[in-house]
């Protein structure tokens, strides 16, 4: 077995297919299944299901893919290990929720572009859920999510403060006129695995409220340019409502203060080796956070319009019939 037995086996189970994955690492077709019988013969196992549109890995190759992943990335941790130390270069793939990746990371990432031209950067946005699943199985070196999560398995440190506010349109001018609709409205979420999603469900749950039809969007402008037409209503940052208050006309709402007060974290596996590409990414955020302030920049009024009463679960809970 070699590694580059590995290579073609994770390039087929990521795309699903010999032909694209044959186009994908530059290789022909013929010598991509050759290697995948090679690999199948000395594992004494069937790793790939034959379809008449592709390939599906097997229970044995499911299990096989993780190991496969991790000796990859290993031998890509220690030829870094052995470069210049203080030169982060090779491969950094970093994974973040979308709205931190649209609001918090630009700058970040363009000023680490700058200064560490040597490093391969890929970002993968994606739930919280998902985020934490792709580092725990080593296919990203870091991520940012929502929340603290109790897991041995990783590190985390927070790195970003959020208010999370509640987000309709201007119909509803007063939170009384909100509450009272909540329930027949359509709530405008990402896919499940999104921490902001899974704070308003737990809100709902807190405040009594039946939430109305939920409808998932797989983008940040879908979300806002939805509100912003009155389709229904979501929970987002603040900094991310102001950020798009030009495009679009919203009004807020503010949480009670344990739904509101969130945090973003950087989490990393803990197994995994510590390169100088990822040492440096940890320091830059940092640096970038002492420059602005993780505190959030009021919402001018001329951008969108705001209502701040706050919301009390109570409250909340008596005012939904």
């Amino acid at each position: 077995m070699e590694l580059r037995h590995l290579r073609i086996f994770c390039a087929v189970a990521e795309h699903g297919s010999f032909t694209a994955a044959a186009e994908k690492i530059h290789n022909v077709q013929s010598n991509v299944t050759m290697r995948i019988k090679e690999l199948e013969a000395e594992l004494n196992q069937q790793l790939f299901i034959r379809q008449k549109n592709g390939v599906v890995l097997t229970s044995a190759g499911q299990i096989f893919l993780g190991y496969a992943q991790r000796i990859l990335q290993l031998t890509d941790e220690s030829r870094n290990a052995l470069l210049d130390n203080a030169s982060p270069r090779g491969l950094l793939r970093l994974g973040s929720m979308e709205t931190t990746a649209a609001i918090r990371l630009p700058k970040i990432l363009a000023k680490y572009h700058q200064q560490y031209p040597q490093v391969q950067l890929s970002l993968m946005t994606g739930t919280t859920t998902e985020l934490i699943k792709a580092v725990e199985s080593h296919r990203l070196d870091g991520a940012f999510v929502g929340g603290f999560h109790q897991t041995s398995s990783l590190y985390q440190e927070e790195v970003f403060h959020e208010e999370l506010v509640l987000v309709s349109s201007n119909e509803f001018d007063s939170l009384s006129a909100l509450t009272s609709e909540i329930s027949r409205q359509t709530i405008l979420v990402f896919r499940t695995g999104c921490f902001y999603r899974s704070t308003l469900e737990h809100w709902f749950y807190q405040a009594g409220i039946i939430p109305g039809h939920i409808m998932e969007l797989g983008t940040l402008d879908g979300i806002m340019s939805c509100v912003a037409a009155g389709m229904g209503i979501t929970l987002l940052p603040r900094s991310v409502v102001a950020s798009h208050g030009a495009r679009h006309s919203v009004h807020c709402h503010e949480l009670p203060r344990e739904f509101s007060n969130v945090k973003t974290m950087f989490i990393r596996n803990k197994d995994a080796l510590v390169t100088p590409a990822l040492t440096a990414m940890i320091e830059l955020a940092h640096q970038q956070i002492a420059v602005d302030g993780s505190a959030q920049e009021p919402v001018s009024e001329n951008i969108l319009t705001t209502g701040l009463e706050r919301i009390d679960a109570a409250e909340s809970s008596a005012s939904v019939h």
